[in-house]
């Protein structure tokens, strides 16, 4: 008896080690990183600072409805602006990710402002802003800067 305990508390060890527990806050599904505003002035009169991703196979994807828009808390850290975000539960896909201004109160199928996009962040000329596919298993911060007056938009 002694021996088949040994046994299955063996063979219980070999096949657990087979499959690992599945980690639920794996980076696959959360888009990470700071906003860095480059300039130290905060406009908070019908509008809120958000961080928003864009579908990537549509044309002119930053003149469109975001697939998703979060709201960012603004931080500062000596005369800038730089806000950690995170957005988890980010659907498969191909996006770019922009720091925005969304007008308050909210409304249906706002486009908001682009203020500063990964990869390109406050050049309005650039046009090789930097796709994120999701899942995402690399887990890398997004980091990007951008304007907080939103005269300056980029789009």
């Amino acid at each position: 008896m002694k021996y088949i305990t040994s046994i299955l508390v063996f063979l219980l060890v070999i096949i657990s080690a087979c499959d690992p527990p599945i980690d639920v806050s794996r980076p696959g599904d959360k888009l990470s990183g700071y906003v860095t505003h480059i300039d130290s002035i905060l406009y908070m009169n019908g509008g809120y600072y958000s961080i928003s991703i864009y579908n990537a196979d549509s044309t002119n994807p930053f003149n469109r409805v975001p697939v998703r828009t979060d709201s960012l808390n603004l931080t500062r850290r000596d005369w800038l602006f730089e806000t950690p975000f995170t957005m988890e539960g980010v659907p498969s896909g191909r996006y770019y990710i922009a720091a925005t201004w969304s007008t308050y109160p909210k409304i249906p199928n706002e486009i908001p402002l682009v203020l500063g996009t990964h990869g390109c962040d406050t050049n309005s000329n650039c046009s090789n802003h930097k796709m994120v596919v999701y899942p995402n298993h690399e887990g890398k911060f997004r980091n990007l800067f951008a304007w907080t007056d939103p005269a300056k938009r980029l789009y």
